[in-house]
C-alpha cells in the first residue's frame, strides 16, 4: 500500500497500476494457452471416433473459432488497457507538475507579499515617505502618496514603481501632481504654484480610481489639502 504524497506516492501508485496491468495480461494468454490445450485434446479424441465425421469437423472447426476469439480478445483487451494506463499516467504526470509549479508560484508570491509589507499608520509625512523609493530594499515596501492617500505599491507594482522603472519617480513622495498632468518630470517652483486645471483633475480622479484599486493603502498624508486635487 503507498502512503504519504509527493513523489514517491505518486511512483508508488505508478508502480502498482504496472502491476495491475502486467497481471491482467498474463491472465488472459493464461486463458487464450488453455483454450488452445483444450483445441489439440479435442482434436486427439475426435480423431477416435473417424465414423463420426462430419460431427467430428463440426466439433473441431468450433473448438478452433472459440480459444482464437478469446486470445484476440484477451490481446486486444490487454492493449486498450496498457494504452489508457499510459495516457492517464501522461495526463497524471501533467498535472502534478503544474500543481507543484502553481504551489512554488504561490510561495513565492506569498513571500514577496510579506517582504514588501509595511505596518499601516493613521498619517505620514512627506519626510516618511522619502526611504520607501524602493531604492534600499530591493523587496521591500514601495510608498506613494495620491489625493491624501498613501499605499504601499511594493508588491504589486515594483516593476512600474521600483528603481529603473518608468514611473520610478513616483516613489517616496507625494505623485499627484505627476498624475494628474501625466508627467514624469519635475516641476519648478514657479509650476508647482500653479494649481491644476479642471482637465488635470478629472485625469487625477481616472488615476486615483486605478491605484485605490490595485494597491494596499496604508494610511494618510499629513497636511493634505483637498482643494488642491479634488474636482
Amino acid at each position: 500500500r503507498c502512503r504519504g504524497g509527493g513523489h514517491l506516492g505518486r511512483r508508488c501508485q505508478a508502480i502498482q497500476r504496472m502491476r495491475l496491468v502486467f497481471l491482467l495480461i498474463v491472465t488472459l494468454f493464461a486463458w487464450g494457452a488453455d483454450a488452445f490445450a483444450g483445441l489439440f485434446s479435442s482434436r486427439h479424441h475426435t480423431s477416435r471416433h473417424r465414423h463420426h465425421r462430419r460431427w467430428r469437423h463440426h466439433d473441431i472447426t468450433e473448438l478452433r473459432a472459440e480459444p482464437m476469439a478469446v486470445l484476440v480478445g484477451g490481446l486486444l483487451t490487454a492493449g486498450a488497457a496498457a494504452s489508457w494506463w499510459a495516457s492517464g499516467s501522461e495526463q497524471r504526470d501533467k498535472k502534478a507538475k503544474y500543481a507543484e509549479w502553481e504551489a512554488k508560484e504561490q510561495a513565492y508570491r506569498d513571500e514577496r507579499r510579506r517582504l514588501a509589507y509595511i505596518e499601516p499608520r493613521d498619517v505620514w509625512s512627506e519626510a516618511d515617505l522619502r526611504p520607501y523609493d524602493g531604492s534600499k530594499d530591493e523587496d521591500g515596501p514601495i510608498l506613494l502618496a495620491v489625493k491624501g492617500d498613501v499605499f504601499n505599491v511594493g508588491y504589486k507594482g515594483r516593476q512600474f514603481y521600483g528603481p529603473g522603472a518608468e514611473y520610478a519617480i513616483m516613489a517616496g513622495r507625494d505623485a499627484t501632481r505627476f498624475l494628474a498632468k501625466n508627467s514624469l518630470e519635475e516641476e519648478s517652483e514657479e509650476d508647482l504654484k500653479v494649481p491644476l486645471n479642471v482637465a488635470e483633475r478629472a485625469n487625477l480622479e481616472v488615476w486615483y480610481f486605478t491605484i485605490n484599486n490595485k494597491y494596499e493603502k496604508v494610511g494618510a498624508l499629513e497636511n493634505y489639502d483637498p482643494g488642491s486635487a479634488d474636482l
